[in-house]
């Protein structure tokens, strides 16, 4: 039986939440044992005693704590599926989970995690940082290093996307948040994350997130207006070189 690899992820995501609430200090001044009797009494027992520190306020720590734990939450339930194969990524490669299997078909798709900070009900802090428009995105053909294989392998791009509110008042930093899952190009712009870095960069509309309603109606408009020939990003030392091999061997 083949499977929808979309509808799977957002039924194991529809009703996630981060359940990391601070950082374990193993040394603390205290009588043993310590014991409780309830999670919400363990978390207050390991608060008082000092054993439990609050989360960082950076974002990008918040987004890391995030990712790892759905990326395990992903991991966990692909592997209790039959003919649903998953392989991680690491935290600085692309995509942080990679699916194929009898359950899927044929190929690959890329299944990539991504946290973003709400500024209001209806608006993120910052576009998402979805693709790096100058290497593997720009030359899906070639194998980048930090790519599990080329881009353009991939039977699809599919991000999931975790939007919070920061509540520096919480251990954990993070309430309310959701979960939502496309096709990537669904949720692009047609600006760039970044005015320093080379990322494209997503809506930034909690409404157009949640509906898939980006500034592209077809994928194909999509990457014809970020490839496009006149579409100037920095050029890559390592696209340069993976190109220059990529002819030698040609003209051998």
């Amino acid at each position: 039986m083949i499977i929808s690899l979309l509808d799977w992820l957002r039924r194991q995501t529809e009703d996630w939440q981060p359940s990391a609430v601070g950082i374990f200090q193993e040394q603390a001044d205290h009588d043993w044992p310590l014991s409780a009797a309830t999670p919400a009494e363990l978390r207050h027992r390991l608060t008082e005693t000092g054993h439990l520190l609050p989360l960082p306020t950076e974002p990008a720590a918040l987004a890391n704590v995030m990712e790892i734990e759905l990326r395990e939450h992903l991991t966990e339930a692909a592997e209790r599926v039959q003919g649903l194969q998953v392989r991680a990524g690491t935290e600085r490669s692309y995509p942080d989970l990679e699916f194929s299997g009898p359950a899927l078909g044929e190929g690959f798709w890329a299944v990539d995690i991504k946290c973003a900070r709400r500024k209001s009900p209806t608006r993120l802090n910052n576009a998402i940082a979805l693709y790096t428009g100058n290497t593997w995105f720009l030359w899906p053909q070639l194998k980048f290093g930090g790519v599990l294989r080329p881009f353009g392998d991939y039977q699809d791009h599919i991000a999931v996307l975790v939007l919070y509110e920061f509540d520096p008042s919480l251990p954990e930093r993070i309430k309310d948040a959701v979960v939502i899952v496309h096709e990537t190009w669904r949720v692009a712009s047609t600006k760039r994350a970044s005015a320093t870095r080379e990322y494209i960069g997503s809506v930034t509309a909690v409404d157009d997130l949640v509906s898939g309603r980006g500034e592209f109606e077809t994928q194909e408009e999509f990457y014809e207006y970020w490839r496009s020939p006149g579409r100037r990003w920095k050029d890559s030392p390592e696209a340069k070189k993976l190109l220059r091999r990529a002819l030698e061997e040609k003209q051998d």
